[in-house]
């Protein structure tokens, strides 16, 4: 004997993307909340001297959803904040379905932070620990 289906496999179909939706939102949340917390890390405890204020003005972070950016934060009018937005939209053909990318975007960056300084260090380490936290407690 042998089960049939007499539903509407359309209707199925929507309740599987409405899951995927609802997944998705959540998940972003979560990146949002996590990428201010560590992008507000590395603005205001980077040990270096900041003589033009680009460096810090160059960090922010992107959300990336399906190869598009859906959030992002850069903030100011400086070619700090250009800078970090141009690496970022560099780094999105680089990255899984969904991903949150947090960027100096300064060249010099590395450099400072290979003598020691803290420019994204502390924000990196602080995002490792929050996400897979939070993403637990999605369940």
């Amino acid at each position: 004997m042998a089960l049939k289906f007499k539903g509407d496999p359309s209707a199925i179909n929507k309740k599987f993307l409405d899951a995927q939706k609802e997944i998705n939102e959540k998940f972003i949340r979560v990146l949002r909340y996590c990428a201010e917390a560590a992008i507000n890390e590395a603005r205001t405890n980077g040990s270096y001297r900041d003589v033009t204020g680009n460096l810090r003005a160059s960090k922010g972070y992107a959300i990336i959803l399906d190869g598009k950016i859906v959030e992002e934060n850069f903030t100011g009018a400086s070619e700090g904040v250009s800078k970090g937005k141009s690496l970022a939209r560099e780094l999105v053909s680089q990255q899984p379905e969904i991903a949150l990318v947090i960027v100096a975007g300064m060249k010099y960056a590395a450099e400072v932070e290979s003598r020691g300084k803290n420019v994204l260090t502390s924000a990196e380490q602080l995002a490792k620990t929050m996400v897979p936290n939070l993403l637990k407690q999605l369940k």
